[in-house]
């Protein structure tokens, strides 16, 4: 009987550990499939990553673009205020001369009307 109950003993021992690994081989399955999805998320998070960091540089580059045609714009307007500004100056200036063929103004400001002229062309 000793044999007996040594070798119910072992038996119950055996399917102790069988059932232990049986639900350990279980567990292992479970960590397995979760990490499997674990890692499709993660790539997922990373294409999103990837998608954000292209749009923050293109942001990015539209903002630069944005910005040197805002500074080009202010530096217009300075330079179209300056003109307007030279162009009063050249009203204001002028002389009106007795009626001559084809003269209403002094030589003065038909000289810097001219020049104001030719300088808003290069402009």
């Amino acid at each position: 009987m000793s044999n007996r109950g040594l070798y119910w003993a072992a038996g119950l021992a055996l399917a102790a550990l069988l059932a232990a690994l049986a639900g350990q081989t279980i567990r292992v399955a479970q960590l397995q499939t979760s990490l499997t999805s674990m890692a499709k998320d993660l790539s997922e998070a990373n294409t999103r990553i990837a998608l954000l960091e292209a749009s923050a540089k293109s942001l990015s580059d539209a903002r630069d673009g944005l910005t040197a045609q805002v500074e080009a714009c202010q530096q217009a307007n300075v330079r179209a205020q300056a003109r307007a500004a030279d162009r009063c100056v050249i009203i204001r200036r002028a002389k009106t001369v007795p009626a001559r063929a084809g003269k209403v103004v002094d030589d003065a400001t038909s000289h810097n009307a001219a020049v104001h002229i030719n300088r808003s062309c290069r402009d």
